[in-house]
């Protein structure tokens, strides 16, 4: 039995044992006159019945003995001082109804009944005259109530005894499954880690292969154009003319070696897609929560704006963490028609002065090549704040001439 139970036994017996002490003094107060014996013989049956859920829980034999035993107490009890039977018989009826298993708690009723029954023929009252058949009828309805209650209360007991192991079960399988998603994720981030290295290797190589074969093509060519100027100035053209084209034509395929390096997830959702999954990958892997608040109505960002807000955010990120201590951050982009905000707040230590360090210059260069604005804001024990402005861009290249290899 657990500690609860045990509680609860505990105050059921303790209120047995005043009741029979109490049915005592009623029905029979000329009996008390050998008041050594009485106690001697009431130590016994309390000892008994505490013995039963102390040291003999799960030992059937030894209960059902017990139980005899304490048969023989009550009616020494019952014989020599009176009393009410059924009160007698309470504790043993629950405790074999709820201690025994079924097979040997009927058993074990049928004995106590049958006590019950003997003892009631026989009702031992001074002053109340009770025909024996009722005193039967009444203490064996009685003794039934009993047990029907001990029965309900082993049944419960049961059931919570179902639901704990059940429980037991499912948090083990929900420790396992933990354990199981785990490894999953780290087998998935190891096979997605090596796939990223392999494409990059592939791509690298052919990088290498497109700007080796082009150079090395244009180095013989360069090479061989003075003597064919000496021979003939339409074959140097068109020579040179070749020369062009091959480069032309190197460059474009470096450009689209390049573009298969840029992280796909610029190209999903405008960008946005990128910084939600930075944002989710910053909580996961920090610890910090992260609460991400985004406009309904939101407009295209070019590559160029995605990536420098990306690597904006992501340096705000880490400085919160790094240097602020902080442990919430707040994340609000809002479009409108014109521009995009982006608002990000913190709740770190703060600074009275902000340093303009290597990476807060780097971000406001960042946000500056795209046509934008930056503004920190701070202050001790009160965080730090970064705002950005955003012009609707469809692509910042095509303001400078459209020259940088995308």
């Amino acid at each position: 039995m657990n500690s609860s139970t045990y509680k609860n036994f505990l105050i059921i017996r303790y209120s047995i044992y005043f009741l029979v002490a109490i049915s005592i003094i009623i029905s029979n107060i000329s009996s008390l006159y050998d008041v050594p014996k009485l106690i001697f013989i009431f130590l016994l049956y309390i000892i008994n019945t505490q013995l039963r859920i102390y040291f003999f829980e799960n030992k059937k034999l030894i209960i059902i003995t017990s139980l005899l035993i304490e048969m023989i107490l009550i009616s020494l009890l019952y014989y020599n001082f009176g009393g009410f039977t059924f009160v007698y018989y309470f504790i043993a009826i629950l405790d074999a109804t709820i201690m025994l298993s079924k097979p040997y708690s009927f058993i074990a009723l049928l004995i106590l009944y049958l006590g019950i029954i003997i003892e009631s023929i026989h009702p031992n009252f001074t002053y109340l005259q009770i025909h024996p058949l009722t005193n039967v009828i009444f203490n064996t309805l009685i003794a039934i109530g009993f047990g029907s209650l001990g029965y309900y209360l082993s049944e419960e007991k049961l059931k919570k005894l179902e639901a704990e192991k059940l429980y037991d079960k499912i948090r083990i399988s929900e420790e396992n499954l933990k354990e199981a998603y785990e490894r999953l994720e780290q087998y998935s981030n190891t096979i997605e880690e090596i796939s990223i290295l392999r494409e990059r290797n592939r791509i690298s190589k052919e990088i290498h292969d497109i700007i080796g074969h082009t150079l090395s093509t244009q180095i013989i060519q360069l090479q061989a154009i003075p003597f064919v100027m000496d021979k003939s100035t339409d074959d140097a053209k068109e020579m040179l003319n070749t020369m062009l084209q091959n480069s032309k034509i190197g460059l474009e395929d470096v450009r689209r070696a390049v573009r298969a390096l840029s992280p796909t997830s610029f190209d999903n959702f405008n960008g946005i897609f990128a910084i939600k999954e930075l944002l989710n990958n910053f909580e996961k892997n920090s610890k910090v929560k992260v609460n991400l608040s985004i406009s309904k109505y939101q407009f295209e960002l070019s590559s160029d704006q995605s990536f420098t807000l990306y690597r904006v955010i992501q340096e705000t990120l880490n400085n919160a963490i790094r240097h602020g201590k902080a442990s919430i951050i707040n994340v609000t982009m809002t479009f409108n028609e014109e521009d995009i905000y982006i608002y990000i707040k913190d709740d770190g230590e703060g600074v009275l002065n902000i340093n303009e360090s290597f990476g807060i210059n780097n971000m406001k260069e960042r946000i500056k090549s795209i046509g934008g604005e930056i503004n920190f804001h701070s202050s001790p024990s009160n965080g730090f704040e970064t705002n950005i402005k955003v012009p609707r861009i469809e692509n910042i290249a095509e303001l400078k001439g459209g020259n940088s290899i995308e």
